[in-house]
């Protein structure tokens, strides 16, 4: 079966010589500029090239049809553009008209790692190998070339053995890896295992540090955690100092202010008692006075009725004698008034110090009491943040996941050389 292939692909490569070998420049063959221009167009991953490539891989099928040329510069696009489904359909008709050709049975392989199919990649590297075996190099290019396919694969069974072991059959690996081996020429095997084993060497380094990155990241979150816990108990305790010194000073300013109410009231007690004894000798005076007056217009107006003079005159000397008392009285009252009025006054300015007293307690202790909500809030908040971090578990950091993606991708191992194969391709259609 491998022989008859290799009939079709003598075939295939005199249909190509065809159709792209005569000496006109690419630009004066449609088909050929097609080609260039798809190569041109095509080689980015914007999506104004994906757009392009697309139109343009109509104009080359409207002058190319499928020819394995055409098919090729559309895999190559479609490589560089990341588009791996379109790629491997692409591939499977690539191969469908040239079963032989090396770069797409690379790619089939590539493909079908990256897209996870990796029964279909040990399949398609099985087909590799035994077009490598049916065709042995006859020079030295070729001999560089198959040495290239053969580290290739040694990357993908390394690959597969490593990285993506967890994934894949090792039974069904390994079965593969020997036959594999089998059609490998003694002298060039060492290039395979070399590269197998340097992409299971490098999936070990790069596992080896992940797992000393994530030592890396639970020491220093263990260090977070404890430096941590130690603020949020030394907050917790300042919280409990404050707290503390707020209620000693609300305490001493109840007691101060306790103890200055009952100054006051003690200095206000005489004063009371004075008040009270002056107000009660106006009482008498007012009455005195009141009986006085009375009695005096009560001898004024006997007088003026009075016909005998010395009767009517001895009547009036009385009113003016009581007058005078009265007047007396009224100097006694005004004296009285005068003395009420002072305390009055005094008392006046303690209910203005007691006001004072209170209105500044009140105050105080407003504030004390804000004081205290706002520690409450602040007690709160230290105990959440001292149970999250108490909760928080470590997470892969960032270089962790990094190393984790870099080694499970097969690109860190083999980079498909796509400028190389795009070159070659220009070359063959220029």
């Amino acid at each position: 079966m491998v022989q008859s292939h290799r009939r079709w692909l003598v075939a295939g490569g005199l249909l190509a010589l065809c159709w792209f070998g005569q000496p006109a420049a690419a630009q004066e063959n449609p088909a050929k500029a097609a080609v260039v221009k798809l190569l041109t167009v095509g080689w980015s991953t914007t999506p104004q090239a994906r757009t392009a490539a697309d139109e343009q891989y109509k104009v080359v099928r409207q002058h190319a049809g499928d020819h394995p040329i055409a098919l090729s510069a559309s895999l190559l696009v479609l490589l560089q553009q990341r588009r791996y489904d379109e790629a491997a359909k692409r591939t499977d008709e690539l191969l469908e008209k040239s079963p032989g050709d090396l770069t797409a049975l690379r790619a089939k392989i590539w493909i079908a790692i990256v897209l996870k199919e990796f029964s279909a990649a040990l399949s398609a590297a099985e087909n590799l190998s035994e077009q490598l075996a049916a065709a042995p190099p006859k020079n030295e290019v070729e001999q560089a070339s198959h040495d290239e396919l053969l580290g290739f694969l040694g990357r993908v069974y390394g690959f597969l053995g490593g990285a993506a072991a967890e994934s894949v059959s090792q039974d069904e690996r390994k079965a593969s890896e020997r036959r594999v081996l089998e059609r490998i020429a003694k002298d060039r095997r060492p290039i395979f295992e070399e590269a197998r084993d340097g992409a299971v060497a490098k999936f070990l380094e790069l596992t080896g540090a992940q797992d000393e990155q994530r030592e890396l990241a639970a020491a220093s979150l263990a260090a977070a955690k404890d430096e941590t816990l130690k603020d949020v108990a030394a907050e917790k305790q300042a919280i409990a100092d404050r707290a503390a010194e707020l209620d000693s000073r609300r305490d001493k300013l109840n007691a101060e202010l306790k103890q200055e109410l009952e100054e006051i009231a003690r200095e206000d007690q005489p004063l009371v008692q004075e008040y009270t004894r002056l107000d009660a000798r106006a009482g008498i005076l007012n009455r005195d006075l009141l009986r006085l007056d009375l009695e005096v217009r009560q001898l004024e107006s006997d007088a003026s009725r009075e016909n005998d003079p010395a009767l009517r005159q001895q009547l009036l000397r009385e009113a003016d004698r009581l007058a005078l008392i009265a007047s007396g009285v009224q100097n006694d009252l005004l004296a009285l008034n005068r003395l009420a009025d002072g305390v009055r006054a005094q008392r006046a300015a303690l209910l203005v110090r007691q006001q004072k007293a209170q209105a500044a307690a009140a105050q105080t202790t407003n504030r004390l009491a804000q004081e205290r909500r706002d520690l409450a809030q602040r007690e709160k908040r230290n105990e959440a943040i001292g149970t999250r971090v108490a909760r928080t578990k470590a997470t892969p950091p960032s270089t962790v996941r990094a190393l984790a993606a870099q080694a499970t991708a097969f690109s860190t191992y083999d980079q498909f050389p796509l400028e190389v194969a795009r070159n070659k391709l220009l070359e063959r259609v220029r």
